[in-house]
């Protein structure tokens, strides 16, 4: 018993970091606040939204462009825990909103603009909020000025894996999928995130936007870290829920 005590302090003395931070991912295991199966067995769980409430907004006339939330407002950040602060576990793609929110309104306007009517379309055939299509590719695409969208028409980050069998390319040493259009590059999307492991999502609603972004993120769309809350930021800084 004594030499089996021993030998088991000697390892934890030269294992100390990594059980530390073994220990560290299974308490943000499990206290992980998101529970996918529960919300699809209690329609009337309202999660906490991700920023502070927006309020309702008059519908703009086509073609004007919309009024985004000022700098400050938009960057209300949830408190992420202690581990939020660092990138051990991959916190970096938090960097996606943190990007997105550095170009002109103007850009991001032209994006919506652009896509806000496919959006719809894709809403009408398949259910997905349509500020859910618009807020997952302004933050995958940069608003359209990323290279994958520029130069391969990948607005949502989609790469090689599972059964894609059409055209790919190469962006920062990662594959891709490559699409003839902007068009084909949403429809794929909305297949992706209506089909497989995701074809849960569709139980909620169209315009259950909070839903649709809880579940993305349970479900590992991308692997985005924080996608959830990345896309409720998203949605509420550019007031997408009025095209809902």
């Amino acid at each position: 018993m004594t030499i089996s005590l021993t030998r088991l302090t000697a390892f934890a003395a030269r294992h100390w970091l990594r059980l530390g931070l073994i220990g560290c991912a299974l308490i943000l295991l499990t206290q992980k606040q998101v529970n996918f199966n529960l919300r699809l067995g209690h329609p009337d769980y309202e999660p906490v939204p991700a920023t502070a409430p927006v309020p309702p907004v008059e519908s703009t006339a086509e073609g004007e462009p919309p009024t985004f939330l000022t700098q400050d407002q938009g960057n209300r950040q949830s408190s992420g825990g202690f581990f939020s602060r660092f990138n051990f576990f991959g916190g970096g793609e938090a960097s996606r909103l943190e990007a997105l929110t550095q170009l002109p309104d103007q850009e991001v306007a032209a994006f919506i603009t652009r896509f806000r009517h496919v959006a719809e379309a894709e809403q009408e055939k398949f259910g997905i909020p349509v500020s859910i299509t618009l807020a997952t590719g302004l933050l995958y695409s940069k608003a359209g000025k990323a290279a994958g969208a520029r130069d391969y028409n990948n607005f949502f980050g989609l790469d090689c894996s599972g059964d894609w069998g059409g055209p790919t390319a190469r962006v920062a040493g990662d594959c891709v999928r490559s699409y003839e259009t902007a068009w084909t590059s949403f429809r794929d999307f909305s297949l992706a995130v209506t089909g497989g492991k995701f074809a849960r999502l569709r139980e909620f609603g169209p315009r259950d936007y909070r839903r649709w972004a809880a579940g993305m993120d349970e479900l590992g769309f991308n692997g985005t870290e924080n996608l959830g809350t990345q896309l409720q930021q998203t949605i509420d800084r550019y007031q997408l829920f009025r095209f809902d």
